[in-house]
């Protein structure tokens, strides 16, 4: 069943959608934190998600 499913998740994992999905869930995260780490480790994805050209 796994051999199924994985192709199929890792082509939606490679989608802007997903990524920003999980950008956004991490930025939410980060908001409901006192801590300013988890701020740079999401600026971090986003940075290695998107790197500007």
């Amino acid at each position: 069943m796994i051999r199924f499913i994985k192709p199929i998740l890792k082509f939606f994992v490679k989608s802007n959608a997903v990524k920003s999905l999980v950008v956004g869930l991490l930025e939410d995260y980060a908001a409901s934190t006192e801590t300013d780490i988890d701020d740079e480790i999401v600026k971090l994805v986003k940075e290695k998600l998107w790197p500007s050209v």
